[in-house]
């Protein structure tokens, strides 16, 4: 027995006619747009369940107002269990034997500084990976048709601005990492993509997607 599978276009909503399927080549065209989507895609933000916006699970939030919305997340982990006390160590071994010494002695050495820049860029940024797993958040807000989603500590870290209006979709991609490993992030499809949830727990990662995919879909808080 075969089971239809009814897909609906990202962008507009329109059904998308099995004839215009093309599995084997993981294509969806709808006609109405004149564009091509990801069948699998199409198909997983199908069979993705709606979540309850005033019940999110620990670590994430969502809050609406009249000026607009924020839906975020906190990328607290337990890996910083791990990842603090390594950065204290190393820290600790590498720029205080090479930089510390320095400063003891009250003696500048050239060459030792310079062997020490690679150790200290690591520890920047290996530093800012503990840092996230400790009290790091990510989130995007909407005031009006203002749009800025944030990644950072506190009020420190990465901006970017977009127009809520020139979002198109709202999808879950594939981030290309080392060694051929992949890893999932949200991305915003406008005029510029904007790509958030890195790094999140799974629950959490849903969550946001899930929510920002209802409140694009339905536009009444505006």
């Amino acid at each position: 027995m075969i089971f239809a599978v009814k897909l609906s276009c990202p962008e507009c909503r329109q059904d998308i006619p099995l004839d215009d399927v093309n599995v084997a080549n993981d294509l969806a065209l709808c006609r109405r747009c004149s564009k091509n989507f990801s069948y699998s895609e199409v198909l997983a933000d199908k069979e993705m369940p709606a979540c309850d916006l005033n019940r999110p699970p620990s670590g994430a939030w969502f809050h609406r107002d009249h000026r607009g919305f924020e839906v975020g997340a906190t990328t607290r982990s337990a890996a910083a269990l791990f990842l603090v006390p390594f950065m204290m160590v190393w820290s600790g071994f590498s720029l205080g034997g090479i930089y510390g010494t320095q400063i003891v002695k009250g003696q500048f050495n050239l060459g030792m500084s310079l062997f020490g820049i690679p150790f200290l860029l690591g520890t920047l940024l290996f530093g800012s990976i503990a840092v996230m797993t400790v009290c790091g958040k990510m989130l995007v807000r909407v005031e009006g048709n203002k749009g800025t989603s944030f990644t950072g500590v506190g009020p420190l870290g990465f901006r970017k601005r977009f127009k809520w209006d020139e979002v198109k979709a709202v999808r879950r991609t594939s981030k290309a990492g080392s060694e051929n490993s992949t890893t999932s992030q949200i991305t915003l499809e406008g005029s510029e993509c904007i790509n958030t949830g890195v790094g999140l727990s799974e629950k959490r990662f849903q969550f946001m997607l899930s929510a920002l995919r209802q409140i694009h879909r339905d536009r009444s808080w505006r």
